[in-house]
């Protein structure tokens, strides 16, 4: 028996746990799980050891292409990539199919011819034999299977494709000086070389949008642009135009710091190209916003803001998406950019979003709900979201930009091959 002065407390005691059950289930129990698919394996063993920091992905039409560097040794790819009958027939065809055969897109290039009266590629020729850039696997998946389809004595630095199959590849080869571009006009089913030792400077480079023809790349303080496939390029516009632009938006201290670009590119579905800088530096705290336009290099406009974005991401059909961290009060929001327009597509308040990832048919992001981090999973452009289950991201797992979930890579198996398997959203 209850004593009488003890039940009000009891009461109030099972409506807070009842209150707090049913908010736990508003907030997190209702998210749904990832259907896990089977788990296959490749057909091709890798040369070890694997660099699973660099697994990068770009969609490619209804599949996608994936980059993986090993540091280990393939006397086949080597090879082909310095002389023999292998090179010869490259040259002959002028491009090389990607597929079982797995060929090396090295041989389609020509090296150039030592010279040795230029002292600078003298240096650069030597710091490219002391430090080896290894082997690099072109990868497709069909968000069913995935495939080893060619090879590179090399470094692929970047890669992105456009929706009518326009696809190209920004690498790195130890026998060329600068960068080498490798461009496909069908997904990437066929490779053929673009140009040789051009973007000189492109430290680091990153292709910011794919238009057929016209390719845009951002390499160490300097937006690049290419109108003719990769053939030739030209600075569309660089950093110091732009911090001469409107110098009393920037921080004192970006001035004194030249080794660091303190820019990033971004474009929207409309052509509209975003250099923003600030909100990750301590130096610069807050947020500046340039729109270029993207044949010109014009300057449209600049503007300043409380904030930073935390994430920018091209989603579904090209659109940008962006989280954005409001400073004073903290709120958390995340918009679609399009044209300078920011319209807001979902709040959290003060509490965080982050992690924005997205793909041709998915929009994913991390949320707090004070008890952890979640997922929820969009795939109408944001409109709608899922809750979904957390999963923890490691260096063998990725988005998949085709929109078939997330890809995760195991271990290799007795046999020496790399076990896959995709987390699709119910």
């Amino acid at each position: 028996m209850v004593p009488v002065w003890i039940r009000p407390w009891l009461l109030a005691a099972l409506l807070c746990y009842s209150v707090f059950g049913f908010y736990w289930y508003l907030m997190a129990g209702y998210a749904h799980s990832w259907q896990r698919g089977p788990s296959q394996t490749l057909e091709m063993k890798l040369a070890e050891p694997l660099d699973w920091h660099s697994l990068e992905a770009a969609a490619a039409g209804p599949d996608t292409l994936l980059t993986l560097n090993s540091n280990g040794r393939d006397a086949e790819a080597e090879s082909c990539a310095s002389k023999g009958e292998c090179r010869r027939q490259c040259r002959a065809a002028g491009q090389v199919t990607a597929g079982t055969a797995q060929p090396v897109l090295n041989c389609l290039v020509t090296p150039p011819k030592p010279d040795d009266n230029n002292r600078q590629r003298q240096i650069a020729r030597l710091m490219r034999r002391s430090h080896p850039l290894g082997l690099t696997y072109l990868l497709r998946s069909n968000g069913q299977q995935i495939a080893v389809i060619a090879r590179l004595q090399g470094k692929i630095e970047a890669m992105r494709c456009d929706s009518a199959g326009h696809c190209y590849l920004v690498t790195e080869l130890p026998d060329v000086s600068d960068k080498t571009v490798f461009v496909s006009s069908d997904f990437g089913h066929h490779w053929r070389v673009a140009a040789q030792q051009v973007l000189a400077k492109a430290h680091v480079p990153k292709i910011v949008a794919v238009d057929g023809d016209r390719i845009w790349v951002d390499g160490y303080k300097r937006l690049y642009v290419s109108e003719d496939g990769g053939h030739s390029w030209r600075v569309l516009i660089d950093a110091k135009r732009l911090m001469h632009y409107a110098p009393e938006l920037l921080s004192g201290s970006l001035y004194t710091d030249t080794m660091t670009d303190f820019f990033d590119w971004y474009s929207d579905d409309s052509g509209r190209f975003y250099a923003v800088t600030g909100g990750r530096y301590q130096r610069a705290p807050d947020m500046v916003i340039y729109q270029v336009d993207a044949h010109r290099g014009e300057i449209l406009t600049a503007t300043k803001y409380d904030g930073a974005f935390s994430d920018l991401e091209n989603g579904p059909d090209g659109q940008l998406f962006g989280i954005f961290a409001a400073k004073q009060p903290e709120r958390y929001t995340l918009y679609r950019l399009r044209r300078g327009d920011w319209q807001p597509l979902r709040a959290s308040g003060d509490d965080p979003m982050q992690s924005l990832r997205g793909s041709s048919r998915l929009l994913m992001l991390s949320r707090s709900r004070g008890d952890g981090r979640h997922l929820a999973v969009s795939h109408d452009g944001g409109q709608h979201w899922r809750a979904m289950d957390d999963i923890r991201f490691s260096k063998r797992m990725l988005f998949d930009p085709s929109g078939a979930g997330i890809l995760r890579f195991g271990y290799r198996n007795r046999q020496g091959y790399y076990s896959y398997r995709w987390l699709r959203p119910e």
